[in-house]
Formats: structure tokens, C-alpha cells, sequence
């Protein structure tokens, strides 16, 4: 079983940097994924995939390097099991407004005592059916992180109960969600914000949980003296959109 790249650097306490994937091209993502990144996003939530397709991204990232953490439908967790199974090492949880929907993910993706995932030791997870049983599910268990996304304003009283629970690794800020639901779209200096962007700091600081944030590279070093120590800093559009826009607009002929 490859190790979570992720959780390696966590237990450090090293500084985590990931980039998000929006396009199903594998040769793209494995590229991103040997670019230097601890894990590739890919997302479910707003993007609709085969199956066959997002196993093949997920084998870009085993062999670029990288892990690979999916950001999964909101209220639809049924897929959780097939996507660790594949070798998914982080599940990212959106929309999330109450713990016991957070409860409900570790126990689909820890086996007991942890949780009440079922065994199946046959998927690309354990190797092929290579690991022994005991090792498999232990090394599972260890391997696998769950990223919780604080977006909703209803999550905020619950925010440190999160923090506490068994099986999450981190608490991940949206942004555009939480200030569009707060009525303050994309004003991150608001007092209100920046006391929910705090109050995530201070409760993974409190529990050993590692607080994380998107946002653009010139913006880590203000986050990271914040507390934060999770970034996604970059994503393919991003790249394309902007790397297009800037060559059209240097092209500059004298008549």
C-alpha cells in the first residue's frame, strides 16, 4: 500500500501544498501529481464522472506520486468505500452542516474498531490481494484522512466538536461557500470571516487537527502565520485559463 504523502507530512508538522484537478485527462493529472504536490483534488461535488474514468485518475496520481484526495456529493456517501478502495487515500466531505454526517463518513471509511467499514482485500488498496489481512486493515485505518470542508454558516457552532471526533485529519475552509452563505461573497477581511477562519485554527490547534485553506500562492505565507498549514494553490483551469489569456495578450504585432 503506498503511504499517504499527506499524513506524512502532517505527523512532521510539516506545511501541506495540494493542487485541484478539474479536467479527466490522466497524462494531466499524473503530470500535476509529479510536479512536486503532496495530493491532487479531484472533485466529484460539481463535476460528474464515470467510474472508469476517476479510477484512471486515480492510478495518475499513484504513479505520479501524489496522493489523491476526492471531494465526494454532498449527502451521498455510498461511494465512499469503491473510491478508498482504489486507492484513494483522502476523502474530502463538503457542505457539511452537522457532525453526525461527519460520524457517518469515518465509520464508512475505517475499519472496526474505528468504524464499520466492510473487508474486501482484493482492490488496488491492498494490493491486489498481496497485504495480509491483519496488516491490510491496520495500515488501512492509518493511511487513509479525512478532509472536512467548513463552508456552511450552520457548521460554525460546531466546528470544535468536529475537531475532536476520531478520524479527522482536517478542517478545510470554503472560501466562496462560507462568505456566500454569510451574505459577504468573497470579503475574507470581514471581521465575521476572519473570526470563523480563527475559531478553525484555534480548534485544530486544541486537537491536533491541521486547519487548511485554497488559496492563491502569494497568499500562503499570510494563512500560514494565521495557523493554517494545508493549501491548495493552483488548479489545471486556473493554469490553462490564465496561461491563455496572458500569450494572447503578449502578442503584440506594429502595423
Amino acid at each position: 500500500m503506498q503511504p499517504s504523502l499527506v499524513l506524512q507530512k502532517i505527523s512532521r508538522g510539516e506545511t501541506v501544498i495540494t493542487a485541484k484537478a478539474g479536467y479527466t485527462d490522466p497524462a494531466l493529472v499524473e503530470m500535476i501529481a509529479s510536479s512536486g504536490f503532496d495530493a491532487v483534488w479531484i472533485c466529484l461535488e460539481h463535476r460528474s464522472m464515470d467510474p472508469s474514468v476517476v479510477y484512471g485518475l486515480i492510478q495518475a496520481c499513484r504513479l505520479g506520486g501524489a496522493d489523491t484526495l476526492i471531494r465526494v456529493k454532498p449527502s451521498n456517501y455510498t461511494e465512499v468505500l469503491h473510491l478508498i478502495e482504489a486507492g484513494v487515500r483522502g476523502i474530502m466531505l463538503p457542505r457539511v452542516v452537522h457532525p453526525a454526517e461527519v460520524r457517518a463518513v469515518v465509520e464508512a471509511m475505517k475499519f472496526p474498531p474505528l468504524g464499520r467499514r466492510g473487508f474486501d482485500g482484493v482492490h488496488a488498496e491492498a494490493d491486489f490481494g498481496r497485504i495480509p489481512a491483519a496488516e491490510y486493515l491496520a495500515t488501512a485505518n492509518a493511511q487513509n484522512f479525512l478532509v472536512v470542508q467548513i463552508e456552511e454558516p450552520a457548521v460554525v457552532p460546531h466546528i470544535d466538536a468536529i475537531a475532536a471526533m476520531p478520524g479527522v485529519d482536517v478542517l478545510f475552509v470554503g472560501p466562496a461557500d462560507l462568505t456566500l452563505g454569510l451574505g459577504k461573497f468573497g470579503q475574507l477581511d470581514d471581521p465575521e470571516v476572519l473570526a470563523v477562519l480563527k475559531n478553525v485554527v484555534s480548534a485544530c490547534q486544541r486537537h491536533g487537527k491541521v486547519a487548511a485553506i485554497p488559496c492563491a500562492p502569494e497568499k500562503v505565507q499570510v494563512y500560514h502565520d494565521m495557523g493554517f498549514r494545508f493549501f491548495n494553490v493552483v488548479s489545471d483551469y486556473g493554469c490553462v485559463f490564465n496561461g491563455m489569456k496572458a500569450a494572447r495578450a503578449a502578442v503584440k504585432i506594429k502595423p
